[in-house]
């Protein structure tokens, strides 16, 4: 007889109970973030017919997963079920930097037992976005054998300007010069064109009702 199996999924500590109840909805997960656990039980169900039948292990195995998502382990074993009880399948996964904000992505798990029976659990997720507008430290800092990473977040869209100038105030590069989307954003400033010295990043970011936000950056050029 085939063993039937029901399914029940949490993230520790992400998710309140309502949204564990909304299963039609993503859970949102948070951006750049790291150390979360996926909890998927696997239950499996008692009926009269085969309320003592023997008991059974299952496999539960990660089969689709967005890029910016790094899961593990790959899967996980669960000896001796039988009718009646439930065990849990834990997963630790981080969310990348890169992760882009608001668009659903799915992890897919395939639950197969000793027989070679099957089943499928779809988890819907996607990534809020960044807290607050944010220039990141700019790496490597000196920099010159290889150009200079600068990253900047914004929790959502915005008319953003990263203008680097000389300590007299001249401009020398202008990275970013318009609108951009909510999450985080990478740009390269290239030594080529530079001479070595101390150059000053700006960042400013305007939204939406004259929302505004500025940072300064001190970056070191070294030949």
């Amino acid at each position: 007889m085939r063993p039937a199996f029901a399914f029940c999924v949490a993230l520790a500590c992400l998710l309140s109970a309502a949204a564990l109840a909304q299963e039609a909805a993503p859970h949102t997960l948070p951006f750049a973030s790291t150390g979360h656990t996926l909890e998927l039980e696997v239950a499996r169900t008692a009926t009269d017919e085969e309320s003592t039948a023997a008991p059974t292990a299952v496999t539960v195995r990660l089969t689709d997963a967005p890029a910016w998502l790094a899961v593990t382990p790959a899967e996980v074993t669960l000896d001796a079920l039988v009718p009646g009880t439930d065990a849990l399948a834990r997963f630790a996964f981080d969310v990348a930097e890169d992760a882009p904000v608001g668009e659903p992505g799915a992890m897919t798990f395939t639950v197969t037992s000793v027989e070679g029976l099957a089943w499928t659990k779809t988890v819907r997720v996607e990534v809020a976005p960044p807290a607050d507008f944010a220039l990141a430290a700019a790496y490597p800092n000196p920099f010159g054998a290889r150009p200079a990473t600068l990253a900047f977040d914004l929790p959502r869209a915005a008319e953003v300007r990263l203008v680097v100038y000389d300590l007299l105030g001249r401009e020398v590069a202008r990275l970013v010069d318009g609108p951009q989307e909510a999450g985080r954003h990478t740009v390269e400033l290239r030594p080529e064109s530079l001479a070595s010295g101390v150059y000053v990043v700006r960042f400013t970011a305007e939204a939406e009702a004259g929302e505004r936000a500025v940072e300064h950056q001190k970056l070191t050029l070294v030949r």
